[in-house]
């Protein structure tokens, strides 16, 4: 991650409306190599953001017309611009703006006065950040598109095909982990910097006997705040962690385990959160908390987040909201699993194909038209069960039926 060469070049917008702060910003930019725009307020930023397509934003608060935040949030909406990080460099320290650009999607907040080698730090950081997930990204896009030359060419069994595949999603389940957990560790990151400050600050005022009464309630009103913060947010991320773990780790392991359902189900919604964060759909979980199996947790997941993700790709038209319910219902010595959605449904001429091998709507997309196939071999070969799917032009339903305790 040290590699110069993934930040070398990049480039980078600053949004300010002082010109003294913009002229330092830039020079300080470009010394490290960087190519620099600026706007002196936020519409402009998004309009030059939509062409110049920055790598990385650097962002003011306090700005005329729409503020700092604003733009931050309008800026996360636009498909093309979304990804980009944004790094907030404001005089505002106190501790609800902080929250608040996080909250609308920033991932890094910088104090006035700029410090150099902080700034140049981050700014480093977070673009080495953005560049290997634009790699991964691109690593993600040529696998699949192998996947697709090796199995006309009949290089490759399903078997190998099947394991391909689920190195592709694996590989799209640490880049949501990774996006994910940069606003806990941002945030954490921040706190401490605020409890470093006012360490110094409050040390000074003892080694020059200007410690009052008032000075110290109030530095340590701020270490509690700042101690919640950190604490509140490494246990988000360690939840975050653990979550993924139990997904991800099972799709590697064939043996059979006791799931307690909903909670199972709420660790794959976990996972996923970062994707859904960007979508205007929701997902509702429909599951009594008396429900266990003993089943293969991974072939489980992998089914499921499949299932998902065919929604959220085909369900809905853009700019239109939708609903996802996964529901779960133990019958005898079955569950059955259903993910429905109330989209715009399947055509009849495309229902009767739906598993077929190479099927897709979305080949011109970059569709491979395996991942139904393959999650009808997972459900029927590992998991001892059956898939079906029925549609309407209300909405589609996809039904799963397994064993509670696989044999």
């Amino acid at each position: 991650m040290n590699d110069p060469g993934l930040t070398v070049g990049s480039k980078v917008l600053v949004v300010d409306d002082k010109k003294e702060n913009l002229d330092i910003l830039t020079h300080i930019l470009e010394g490290e190599g960087y190519e620099v725009s600026f706007a002196m307020e936020g519409e402009k930023a998004i309009q030059i953001a939509s062409v110049y397509l920055p790598d990385l934003i650097l962002l003011d608060v306090m700005m005329p017309g729409i503020d700092g935040f604003e733009t931050c949030r309008r800026i996360k909406v636009l498909t093309d611009l979304r990804d980009i990080p944004i790094i907030f460099v404001t005089g505002k320290a106190d501790v609800s703006d902080i929250l608040r650009a996080f909250q609308v999607g920033a991932i890094d907040y910088v104090t006035k006065p700029i410090r150099h080698e902080e700034l140049c730090a981050r700014v480093k950081t977070h673009l080495q950040l953005r560049r290997l997930m634009i790699i991964r990204d691109e690593l993600i896009a040529q696998m699949r598109q192998q996947n697709i030359r090796l199995e006309k060419m009949s290089v490759v069994n399903e078997e190998k095909l099947a394991q391909s595949e689920k190195m592709s999603h694996l590989g799209e389940l640490i880049g949501e982990l990774t996006h994910e957990l940069s606003t806990p560790l941002g945030i954490s990151t921040t706190a401490l910097s605020t409890l470093s400050d006012n360490t110094q600050q409050i040390s000074t005022d003892i080694n020059s006997d200007k410690l009052s009464k008032s000075k110290l309630l109030k530095f340590l009103d701020v270490t509690a705040e700042n101690y919640d913060i950190v604490l509140s947010n490494l246990n988000y991320a360690i939840q975050l962690i653990n979550s993924f773990k139990k997904i991800v780790v099972g799709e590697f392991n064939q043996n059979t385990s006791k799931l307690e359902l909903v909670n199972f189900l709420n660790d794959i919604l976990h996972i996923l959160r970062p994707k859904l964060r960007h979508l205007p759909h929701k997902i509702k979980v429909d599951c009594p908390n008396n429900i266990s199996l003993n089943t293969q947790a991974g072939a489980l997941s992998q089914v499921l987040i499949n299932l998902i993700n065919n929604a959220l790709i085909h369900a809905f038209d853009d700019n239109t909201s939708g609903e996802i319910t996964i529901g779960a219902r133990a019958q005898a010595d079955k569950l059955h699993l259903t993910v429905a959605d109330n989209g715009n449904g399947i055509g009849d001429e495309n229902l009767e194909h739906i598993f077929d091998k190479y099927f897709t709507s979305k080949a011109d997309e970059g569709g491979s038209g395996l991942g139904l196939f393959i999650v009808k071999k997972i459900v029927a070969e590992s998991l001892g069960g059956e898939i079906s799917c029925q549609s309407s032009p209300e909405g589609t339903q996809f039904k799963v039926v397994i064993p509670l305790t696989l044999s």
